[in-house]
């Protein structure tokens, strides 16, 4: 498992971010942007297994951050094709799970004396040149993630928010 400082080094060695991560795994590339958001004052839990009416959801990183809470779905895609029609339904599958975790949200101890928690859907890819938001799902270029998590904790992304 490839973490931060070895790409880091790898990076400063003249390799390109892209190039080093086309390389590795779907499992590596979850691991480096939880060490992202890790690094940028987040609590993270990486995948965070959960049922629902009867239903298995799996969210790779759950990143938190009073009164934030982030869901985010890695893509390691390695191929631009077809990307735009992928992102879509992605976007669509993940919503339907950032919902289907709200409601078991009372649940996770971390958040019991909580006012209210904002939820943030995301998808984080390689290959997106812009920060979209679709289907209530921003799509987040990991070249952007500092900058996204940035504008979050700024209040800019809070689309739903949850009084508890």
């Amino acid at each position: 498992m490839i973490l931060l400082d070895e790409i880091k080094r790898r990076i400063s060695l003249g390799e390109q971010l892209e190039e080093i991560l086309k390389k590795e795994g779907w499992k590596d590339f979850e691991k480096f942007v939880s060490e992202i958001i890790s690094e940028n004052g987040f609590l993270t839990i990486n995948n965070f297994r959960f049922s629902y009416n009867r239903k298995r959801n799996e969210i790779d990183i759950i990143a938190i951050q009073n009164p934030r809470i982030i869901l985010i779905d890695c893509k390691h895609w390695k191929t631009k094709y077809r990307r735009k029609s992928a992102l879509k339904n992605a976007s669509l599958i993940h919503y339907n799970r950032g919902m289907n975790f709200t409601n078991i949200i009372k649940k996770l101890s971390i958040i019991k004396d909580w006012k209210k928690v904002i939820i943030i859907l995301a998808i984080v890819t390689l290959y997106e040149e812009s920060i979209i938001e679709m289907n209530n799902v921003y799509i987040v270029p990991l070249f952007k993630i500092i900058s996204f998590l940035e504008c979050a904790k700024s209040g800019l992304y809070d689309n739903y928010i949850l009084k508890i």
